[in-house]
């Protein structure tokens, strides 16, 4: 097997159809850096099942489709076809015969991936399978990559072991491992379920052993108690119906005499009504006299309340008129005391007004004297005044001048230090110009953030519908996988149970037999099962027909079904032998009359017995193997839909799984390309800021530095006019101080003036107060006066008030005591009227009393007749009830009778029943019934199906832990050669290493070994002694050493297990020419097992080569081949 060629479509810069022939052993392909070479490898690597983008230098799978050109258009597809010549037949599964394999490819935009082996439509687990122990894989030894060879040097334990694991060729027993485990597990998983099914049956199954046993005694019981309940019943009604007779008679008497009764009673009511009108006439009468005793006694009532009210009046004002009275006496005295004070206060008022007139004179001339000497110290203190202030001014202005003069002088030389300092700001052209540059760069990152956002959002809500539908396909998936298994499951149990052929020639073990080529109607599958037996396991052919027809198990015709069974069944051998003779009859055997069968015809029956007129040979015993197969028949073809679909679901998973990665990943990008971009961005907006800002402090320094530079030059000269104008004002002002007088004399002169009008003025205030004293006594007499003749003339309002009402209160005394005689007169004529209406009363009581005894006789009569009529009604309704009572036991019993389909029996009074016997018997058969507890009567067929079902799963459970075991057995078995053949093929590639080490190195050793523990989980280890060196550590070692390391341990492998072509990308790069040398003697010596392919750029390994392909682009982003031939 090996390789004849490469095809690309549209595969990443290989955009047209583009055809790799592989003729040679050894086969270079050249070209210049980024020509597309590398692309090859990705191809082979892609088509070989590889599903990470990332090893194809790619984010998502679809990026292995032609993106476009300058002058291409992008591609819908990519493809890559491996064709291999395989007429040694090494590749194995159904494929094997094939002369020629094309291993494909395809992918679409949409990233769904399509397999196919020679054009036929495959999973990518079936190409793995192909190529299993051939060394060809996605990731194997044969496909070295760029950097690959240092990975290998560099790679973990675990990792190499990959490598061993490949050339050992135990890629197969690892999948039959897992598949094997799988089973184990799901058979476990079977087994537990089945187990705990099995056990919740049999504690099922044996209570309802329980409860049949007791449903069936309770049955027996319940038998036996209908038959005594029903002589009983019969009894009771024979009973019943004479004493509802009799009580029937009973009742009619009692109905005749109560109708007596009830007459008698009509007369006796009648006479009580007409009394009940006389005593109502009689009340009337004497209610009518007690109304008119009750309104005359209110009437004398209330006129006794008048009498005593208006006594308790006249008592009322006689005590206000003496109240008054006191108050008149009262009144009088103060005003007599008021008038006494008023003479008083008018006798000190008159005095005081006299002291007024006499102080008054006194009192101006002290306040003339005042003013006078207030005046003359007010004129001295003018004039003392005025000079001080003139003084104090002068002083001010000499002092201001100065002051000036020396502010001036300050002032002029600030400015000149200020004009000496001032500097022509720096230009901002530059800052101008930054802050544009800034401005700009900051709007194209404000607008790439946008379209990142944009971006961002589009990729995460394809990420999650994305991720959704990979779930969901995940989901689907499992499902699948789960229905696959309990299928593969199912279908092993019924071919295991399905019994081998007995007694089977060897020359027929291999030939189709009958029963997989017979399809019969499910209702006749038992019965032609059990008819044909071991004949079923006949071997369909032309050969041996006697011995089928005499042993049963022989090779038979091919043919036709006869024409009578042609509806119920479907085959392709010759039945006539054994089924021509019979008919089919479409009943079973219990519901066949014989009588009505046709003479001198057999017929096959539903339960597989050969009968006729005459004759019965019934069905022979066996199991169900003819349902079983169509059972195993259905099983195959769910199992290879199953397979479809659970392929087509890997596919699709693959496919999700591989644009998940890739959006994940295009995520993840953008999500660091916004936040750079965002950073970036904020870092120009704080540069332009700064720029910003310092531009206009800059422009507003120079602004405000020429304006203090226009200006400087007229403070200065402003200054010097200031300061001139300042030292003349401080000479002008020291002459003016220097020419005023002193202020001692006027200060002497000040302060006599000023103690003569603080004197005058201490007697003025002295007699003005005097006088204010004098005035405030007079003010008071004149209140207190005032006061009194407001008080005279509310006790003149007063006094006249108490008289008026004092004769007010004697007219209402004289008016009422004639009312109070009034009164008295009808209070004497109302007595009398009321002792009328007193004797008028007793009178009507009188004659009430006598109409009530009348009445009362008449009622007592009444009710004696009423009290017989009651006890007749009772006994009445007594006998009712009884009847009523009779009638219903009747119906109960008759339709206890009737519910149970039996009439009463025939009952001889002369030969009663013992019913105390029945009745005991009854109760004690109920009692036994009762005693049982709740009874389940459908247990009997419950139980039946629950044993049947205990049985059945019992066998399956048997069968499920024979299958453990077997599979277990196999896993050992498994674990066992895998150990053998790793060890095996470590220890060669071991051999090979140790010699094609010193061959590429001139010298030193190498060595692998495993790592401790088993075998099965170890790693693997390299150890190196170049020549003359001692080497601890591989990372130690140079990179062409590293290089020669793993190309040795590469070609050891191809040495064991020879792959049928290895692809080598620039694994020469690392090495010198004399290294390439020796490299290259080595590949043209592997050559001759294994075909290579070899990317290289040294002109010492093209030369080794047989073929050289060249790779150009002579359009950009587009490659095309350049083949060469050294014969040319």
């Amino acid at each position: 097997m090996h390789l004849t060629a490469i095809r690309l479509a549209g595969f990443k810069s290989f955009a047209d159809n583009t055809t790799f022939p592989v003729d040679a052993p050894l086969t270079g392909i050249i070209g210049p850096n980024g020509c597309g070479k590398s692309n090859i490898i990705d191809a082979v690597r892609w088509v070989l099942g590889e599903t990470a983008a990332k090893q194809l230098r790619g984010q998502a799978m679809t990026d292995v489709i032609f993106a476009g050109a300058a002058n291409r258009r992008g591609a819908a597809q990519a493809s890559v076809a491996l064709h291999f010549d395989n007429s040694d037949g090494k590749a194995g599964g159904a494929f094997a015969d094939y002369a020629e394999l094309v291993i494909a490819r395809k992918v679409q935009s949409d990233g769904q991936s399509q397999y196919s082996i020679n054009g036929k439509r495959v999973r990518r687990r079936d190409i793995v399978e192909l190529l299993q122990g051939t060394g060809v894989g996605a990731r194997s030894y044969a496909v070295i990559e760029q950097g690959m060879i240092s990975r290998i040097i560099e790679a973990k334990p675990e990792e190499l072991r990959v490598f061993i694991e490949e050339a050992a060729g135990i890629a197969l027993y690892k999948t039959r491992r897992k598949e094997s485990e799988t089973r184990m597990n799901e058979a476990r998983d079977h087994l537990t379920r089945h187990d705990d099914r099995l056990h919740q049956l049999g504690k099922q199954r044996d209570k309802l052993a329980q409860e049949a046993e007791t449903a069936k005694t309770w049955r027996a019981l319940q038998a036996q108690a209908q038959t005594a309940s029903h002589q009983l019943q019969s009894w009771q009604y024979h009973q019943l119906h004479r004493q509802h007779e009799a009580a029937q008679e009973q009742y009619s008497r009692d109905r005749a005499a109560l109708n007596d009764l009830f007459a008698h009673s009509g007369i006796d009511e009648a006479q009580i009504a007409a009394l009940e009108e006389k005593l109502a006439a009689a009340k009337a009468a004497h209610h009518a006299a007690e109304n008119a005793a009750l309104q005359s006694a209110a009437r004398l009532a209330a006129l006794r309340r008048e009498l005593e009210s208006g006594r308790q009046n006249q008592q009322h004002l006689a005590q206000n008129a003496r109240d008054q009275q006191t108050r008149l006496a009262r009144l009088s005295q103060q005003h007599h005391e008021d008038h006494e004070q008023a003479q008083q206060h008018q006798a000190e008022i008159s005095r005081l007004q006299a002291e007024l007139a006499e102080r008054a004179p006194a009192l101006e001339a002290a306040r003339l004297a005042a003013e006078q000497a207030r005046a003359t110290a007010d004129q001295q203190r003018h004039q003392l005044d005025a000079q001080r202030e003139h003084r104090h001014h002068a002083e001010n202005r000499h002092y201001s001048a100065a002051h000036r003069l020396n502010e001036a002088r300050q002032q002029q030389e600030r400015l000149e230090q200020r004009r000496a300092s001032l500097q022509p700001a720096a230009d901002t052209d530059d800052d101008t110009l930054e802050a544009e540059t800034l401005q700009t760069q900051h709007d194209t990152l404000a607008e790439t953030l946008i379209a990142l956002e944009d971006a961002q959002q589009q990729t995460a809500a394809e990420l999650a519908t994305t991720q959704a539908r990979y779930d969901q396909q995940q989901a689907q998936t499992r499902a699948a996988h789960t229905r696959h298994a309990q299928q593969q499951a199912a279908l092993d149990t019924l071919r295991r149970l399905q019994p081998a052929p007995q007694n089977q020639p060897p020359e027929l073990a291999a030939a189709p037999q009958l029963l997989d080529h017979l399809h019969v109607a499910p209702a006749w599958q038992s019965a032609i099962g059990r008819y044909l037996g071991e004949r079923l396991h006949a071997a369909l052919g032309t050969e041996h027909w006697q011995t089928a027809l005499a042993h049963g198990s022989a090779q038979l015709a091919r043919g036709s079904v006869p024409a009578a069974w042609q509806a119920h069944i479907q085959s392709d051998a010759d039945l006539h032998p054994w089924l021509g003779h019979l008919q089919p009859l479409a009943a079973h055997d219990a519901d066949i009359r014989h009588d009505q069968l046709a003479p001198g015809v057999q017929y096959l029956t539903l339960d597989g017995s050969i009968i006729s007129q005459n004759s019965i040979q019934p069905a022979t015993r066996g199991d169900d193997q003819l349902a079983r197969q169509n059972q195993i028949h259905a099983l195959e073809a769910e199992l290879q839909k199953s397979e479809t679909t659970l392929q087509n679901l890997e596919e699709a998973g693959e496919a999700a799984a591989e644009q998940l990665a890739r959006l994940r990943d295009t995520h993840a990008a953008q999500q660091r390309q916004h936040q750079q971009t965002a950073q970036q961005q904020r870092e120009l907006a704080h540069r332009l800021a700064l720029v910003t800002q310092q531009q206009t402090h800059r422009a507003q320094l120079r602004a405000q530095q020429q304006r203090a530079l226009e200006t400087l030059a007229e403070d200065l000269a402003a200054a010097r006019r200031q300061q001139q104008q300042a030292q003349e004002e401080t000479d002008l002002a020291a002459a003016a101080l220097a020419a005023l007088p002193p202020v001692t004399a006027l200060e002497t002169a000040f302060r006599a003036a000023f103690q003569t009008y603080q004197d005058a003025d201490h007697r003025w205030q002295q007699q003005q107060n005097d006088y204010r004293a004098a005035e405030a006594a007079l003010e008071q007499h004149r209140a207190h006066l005032a006061a009194g003749d407001k008080q005279a003339q509310r006790l003149a309002a007063e006094r006249l008030d108490a008289e008026e009402t004092l004769a007010a209160l004697q007219e209402q005394s004289e008016a009422l005591a004639l009312e109070l005689e009034e009164k008295h007169l009808s209070h004497e004529n109302l007595e009398e009227t009321h002792q009328q209406h007193e004797q008028t009363r007793a009178q009507t009581a009188r004659a009430v009393e006598e109409q009530a005894h009348h009445l009362h006789r008449e009622q007592e009569t009444l009710r004696e007749r009423q009290h017989q009529r009651a006890l007749a009604e009772e006994r009445l309704n007594h006998h009712q009830e009884h009847l009523a009572h009779l009638q219903q036991q009747l119906q109960r019993i008759t339709a206890e009778l009737l519910a149970d389909n039996r009439e009463p029996l025939d009952m001889d009074d002369a030969n009663p029943p013992d019913e105390a016997a029945l009745t005991t018997q009854i109760r004690g058969l109920k009692q036994q019934m009762e005693a049982l507890g709740a009874v389940n009567l459908a247990a009997i067929a419950d139980y039946d199906s629950a044993d049947a079902e205990y049985r059945s799963l019992d066998d399956q459970c048997r069968d499920l832990r024979h299958t453990l075991e077997l599979l277990e057995e196999a896993i050992a078995k498994l674990d066992n050669e895998t150990r053998s053949r790793l060890q095996d093929t470590l220890d060669i590639v071991n051999r090979h290493f140790a010699s094609l080490f010193p061959l590429l190195f001139r010298g030193g050793e190498a060595e692998l070994a495993w790592t401790e523990g088993d075998i099965l989980e170890a790693g693997i280890t390299i150890a190196v002694r170049p020549p003359g060196k001692k080497v601890k550590n591989l990372s130690v070692l140079s990179g062409g050493e590293k290089a020669l390391t793993a190309l040795a341990l590469v070609f050891a492998l191809f040495r064991l297990n020879p792959a049928p072509f290895c692809l080598l990308d620039e694994v020469d790069a690392p090495l010198d020419d004399a290294n390439v040398g020796r490299l290259s003697a080595l590949l043209r010596e592997m050559a001759g097992q294994t075909q290579f392919i070899v990317i290289t750029h040294r002109k010492r390994t093209m030369q080794t080569c047989d073929q050289l392909i060249g790779v150009t682009m002579s359009e950009p982003g587009v490659s095309r081949l350049v083949a060469v031939q050294f014969g040319e």
